[in-house]
């Protein structure tokens, strides 16, 4: 995991409204798949994935959190997996703090983040983005709405059951920046 907490006062901790947009309250697997849509095309649900939803989120407090796994065969012996989970309670850390922490992410430029209705949202991603491993990050800013914690949706991709020259032949490319931030933003909503 990319994301740590630190003890970061945000500006106007008492401000209870804003805009932006917040994780969607899905809470089986197939909600997730179902609002991954296209993105997940050709993979397969393994599993039930793994959910944590205690409170009444999205008030505070709660504990919110998923995994869902999806893989895809590529032959009799070779599969390509993706991996997506959200989660609340990621600590107050700044775009400018997590990429101070962290030497091997960059900020994702997308024309889409940063401005209404996704402006309290930035996209990380690893720098090395391969076959084997890559990853995309979106972060989603909530201090200006009671002081909340931030939020986080993580999509990542590998395959295996090893990685030697004739399976990674054949292994998917990573997903590019649009597609990855696209598929991220189906897990998200308007802030009422």
């Amino acid at each position: 995991m990319l994301s740590a907490c630190s003890k970061n006062d945000d500006k106007d901790p008492t401000e209870t409204s804003g805009s932006g947009v917040r994780l969607k309250h899905l809470v089986t697997a197939p909600q997730v798949a179902g609002s991954l849509g296209e993105s997940m095309q050709g993979y397969t649900m393994q599993g039930t994935g793994g959910f944590t939803n205690t409170g009444n989120y999205p008030e505070v407090p709660h504990i919110y959190y998923y995994t869902v796994n999806f893989q895809k065969d590529l032959n009799e012996y070779t599969y390509a997996a993706r991996s997506v989970s959200a989660q609340t309670g990621m600590g107050k850390d700044s775009k400018g703090e997590i990429l101070e922490m962290f030497d091997d992410i960059e900020e994702v430029a997308d024309g889409r983040l940063g401005k209404a209705p996704y402006e309290n949202v930035f996209a990380l991603r690893y720098k090395d983005n391969k076959k084997s491993d890559w990853r995309y990050e979106l972060h989603i800013r909530l201090a200006h709405i009671n002081n909340q914690d931030n939020q986080l949706i993580t999509l990542s991709g590998t395959f295996g059951p090893s990685s030697h020259p004739d399976t990674e032949e054949i292994a998917p490319d990573p997903m590019s920046s649009n597609e990855a931030i696209s598929a991220m933003l189906t897990l998200v909503e308007p802030i009422e």
